[in-house]
C-alpha cells in the first residue's frame, strides 16, 4: 500500500573502539495542517463587523457631502444665473425714446405690487444683443406703422418684425399662485402704451389686488380669450399674455427690488432713509424728482433641494401686525443676524432677529417690499440663501 514518500535516515550505533554500524531508520512525514479554532473565528468576524460599519459611515458621510455640495451648488448657479440675466437688463435701461418715431411716454420703469403683495419689475430698454437678429434688423427700420405686423417676443428672434423704435419692454413677476417660487420673465418690442406688455400686465395687478387664493384673474390662461388682458397680435388676433412670460427660475423664495432715490435715499439698510420698493416715473415726475432712480438693488432668495431645505409650517394664526412667528420646527433655517435671517409666509418675507425653538421672534413685517398680511395655521414657511446685486443705470452715470 502506498503510503506517500519515505525518508530513510542513517543511525549510528558503535562502542569505543569499534566501528560505526549503521542502521536504516523509517520515518513517516508529519502533517502540517490544521484550521481555525472557534475563538480565531470570533475574532476574525468582529474585525470585519468592525470595518465594515465604519466603511458605512465613510460612505454615508462621503454621500451627505456630495448630496449637501450638489444641493448648495444648485443654489448658488440659480441665483447668478438669474442675476446676470436682470443685470443685463438693466444695464440698457433707457429714459428717453431711442428711435425718432418713438412716443414720448415710450420708457417705463416700474416697481410695482402683484395680487398677492409680491413686487413685480417692469422697464424699457433698449435692444442689445437681439439686435443681431433678423428680428432686431428689421426692429431699426421705419416707424412702427411700416414693416410686418408681428412683435418681437424673445421667442422668435428668426421672424421679421415690425419696427421696433428701438426699444423692448420687460416684465419680471412671479407665477400668479399664492406659495409659487416660480420667477419668470417677459420681453416684447415695440412698446406699446395703450396694448402693450407692461400696460396690460399693470392693469391685471391692479384690478385683482388684494388676492388670497389662487385665482387672481384670467390673465394667466393659456389660452387666448380676447379678453381685457390679452395682447393684440399679428393681424389684430387676440394673443395670450401668460403666453408671453418664460421660466427664469424655480425654488426662488423672494424676489426683491429696491431703488436708490438720490433725494430720499441715504443707505441701502434700514426703514429711515432706506431705499424705495416702490417706483414709476409718472409718480416720481409728479413729485418733481427724477424719473429714474440711481441705482437698483436686486436681492434674490433661493431656497436648496435636500439636505439643506429649510421648510416648515406655522402652527397659529398671524395678524398682520404680529413680530412672532410660531412653527413647527426652526431647526436648520439661516442664522439670527445672517443676510438670509428671512422667512417667506405665503407671499410675504419677514425678517427675524430671534430664533429660540419653535418661534422666530423680532419680525420685521413686509420685508423686501413685500405686503404684511394675515396668515392661518400650516400655511408654509421656507427660507433660502440670500443673494444680491446692485445695478447702477446707465443713465444716471
Amino acid at each position: 500500500m502506498n503510503r506517500g514518500p519515505w525518508i530513510v535516515s542513517r543511525e549510528s550505533n558503535f562502542a569505543f573502539g569499534e566501528a560505526p554500524a549503521f542502521r536504516a531508520t523509517i520515518h513517516e512525514p508529519r502533517s502540517t495542517k490544521r484550521g481555525f479554532t472557534l475563538i480565531e473565528l470570533m475574532v476574525a468576524i468582529g474585525i470585519l463587523l468592525v470595518l465594515g460599519v465604519m466603511l458605512i459611515g465613510f460612505l454615508r458621510g462621503a454621500l451627505s457631502m456630495t448630496r449637501t455640495g450638489t444641493a448648495r451648488g444648485a443654489q448658488f448657479e440659480t441665483a447668478q444665473t438669474t442675476l446676470r440675466m436682470i443685470e443685463e437688463d438693466l444695464s440698457q435701461v433707457v429714459a428717453l425714446p431711442a428711435h425718432p418715431d418713438g412716443p414720448a411716454d415710450d420708457p417705463a420703469f416700474i416697481v410695482g405690487e402683484d395680487p398677492f403683495g409680491r413686487q413685480f419689475l417692469a422697464f424699457t430698454r433698449a435692444w442689445g444683443e437681439e439686435q443681431s437678429t433678423l428680428a432686431g434688423y428689421d426692429s431699426g427700420r421705419g416707424a412702427t406703422s411700416q414693416g410686418y405686423s408681428d412683435d418681437f417676443t424673445g421667442s422668435n428672434p428668426r421672424a421679421a418684425m415690425r419696427a421696433s423704435t428701438g426699444n423692448i419692454e420687460v416684465v419680471y413677476l412671479f407665477e400668479p399662485l399664492l406659495h409659487s417660487t416660480r420667477l419668470y420673465r417677459a420681453v416684447r418690442s415695440p412698446p406699446d402704451v395703450a396694448n402693450g406688455l407692461i400696460t396690460k400686465v399693470g392693469m391685471w395687478a391692479g384690478d385683482h389686488a388684494g388676492a388670497t387664493g389662487d385665482d387672481p384673474g384670467p390673465m394667466f390662461s393659456a389660452v387666448s380669450t380676447g379678453g381685457a388682458y390679452d395682447l393684440t397680435g399679428a393681424s389684430g388676433a387676440p394673443v395670450s399674455l401668460w403666453s408671453q412670460f418664460e421660466l427664469v427660475a424655480d425654488d426662488v423664495v423672494a424676489f426683491g427690488v429696491e431703488c436708490w432715490d438720490d433725494e430720499l435715499t441715504s443707505t441701502w439698510h434700514g426703514r429711515a432713509g432706506g431705499p424705495a420698493t416702490r417706483w414709476s416715473i409718472g409718480d416720481q415726475v409728479a413729485a418733481g424728482r427724477l424719473p429714474l432712480p440711481r441705482a437698483v438693488r436686486v436681492t434674490l432668495i433661493v431656497a436648496a433641494s435636500e439636505p439643506l431645505r429649510a421648510e416648515t409650517i406655522v402652527t397659529g394664526a398671524i395678524g398682520a401686525n404680529d413680530t412672532s412667528i410660531y412653527v413647527d420646527e426652526s431647526d436648520g433655517f439661516p442664522d439670527v443676524g445672517s443676510p438670509s435671517a428671512y422667512l417667506r409666509v405665503g407671499a410675504e418675507l419677514v425678517a427675524y432677529g430671534a430664533r429660540s425653538g419653535r418661534t422666530f421672534g423680532s419680525g420685521i413685517r413686509g420685508a423686501l417690499g413685500t405686503r404684511a398680511q394675515a396668515h392661518t395655521n400650516g400655511e408654509l414657511v421656507l427660507a433660502g440663501e440670500a443673494f444680491q446685486k446692485v445695478v447702477q443705470l446707465p443713465v444716471t452715470r
